[in-house]
């Protein structure tokens, strides 16, 4: 499960990699989940930053998921930024209202920037 998700930290904001291009299976999105939400909770990243570049297909459990983080990350206070959202997965969210819940960046550097974290060009 783990190479589901690559995490890197960019200053005080961590970035999430989603790797497959469907959140689909029950089992995958509970760990995701998990390890979502340890994020938050026990490792005390406060800013997110989830890059879902590679995201085609999303199941309704995996939104669950998105809200229990959303709330996690209002506890502490904290931000969370959704980048790289393919249209099909955008209309679920503006179908079912969620889309006024969330942060929607096109790119990472955009989020980033959300943060005041900057990273120059090369």
């Amino acid at each position: 499960m783990e190479n589901e998700l690559v995490i890197q930290q960019i200053k005080h904001v961590t970035v999430v990699n989603f790797q497959n291009n469907s959140v689909l299976d029950s089992a995958n999105i509970e760990s995701l989940g998990r390890s979502l939400l340890e994020l938050v909770q026990k490792q005390d990243h406060r800013d997110l930053v989830l890059d879902f570049s590679p995201v085609r297909f999303m199941s309704s459990q995996a939104l669950g998921v998105l809200l229990q983080l959303k709330k996690a990350v209002d506890a502490v206070k904290g931000k969370m930024i959704i980048v790289g959202m393919q249209p099909d997965l955008q209309k679920v969210f503006k179908i079912t209202n969620l889309q006024k819940m969330f942060v929607f960046k096109n790119e990472t550097d955009q989020a980033l920037q959300e943060f005041g974290v900057y990273i120059p060009k090369v």
